[in-house]
């Protein structure tokens, strides 16, 4: 499981005070980059081989200026080319925030077609197979 700290901008609150729904987003994005480096350890985009396929959050509480959470990621299923990261966002007081899906592909831009997960991909992404214990279900 990977875990990233996040703390609330003011740029990201919106005119009811909270977090706007799309910034949940970002956040799942931004704690995906060590799971992006596994296929692209240099993170370059001219050699970008990964695309976001499907994505789902549901919103828990609501989170404000400068509040700090954690959010946590991990892979959830391979399959043959595509697979699943889970996403969930506690605050410091271990309130369960937000919680996510991503399906993302292994993706040659040059032929603009899905390639199927290299072994050793999938035995890299199997290392982060495990969630939080007691995180929320999806909806």
């Amino acid at each position: 499981m990977f875990k990233d700290e996040i703390v609330v901008r003011f740029s990201e609150c919106d005119s009811l005070g909270h977090v706007n729904n799309t910034n949940y987003f970002i956040y799942f994005e931004e704690a995906r980059k060590e799971l992006f480096q596994i296929f692209n350890p240099n993170l370059n985009i001219s050699s970008w081989n990964l695309i976001v396929a499907s994505t789902q959050c549901d919103y828990i509480r609501e989170m404000s200026y400068a509040q700090k959470a954690y959010v946590y990621s991990w892979v959830s299923r391979l399959g043959t080319s595509s697979f699943t990261v889970e996403h969930a966002i506690r605050d410091e007081h271990n309130n369960w925030i937000a919680r996510g899906r991503a399906i993302l592909a292994s993706f040659n831009f040059t032929e603009r077609r899905s390639v199927p997960l290299t072994e050793e991909i999938k035995e890299k992404l199997l290392e982060y197979n495990e969630g939080p214990s007691g995180v929320p279900t999806l909806r």
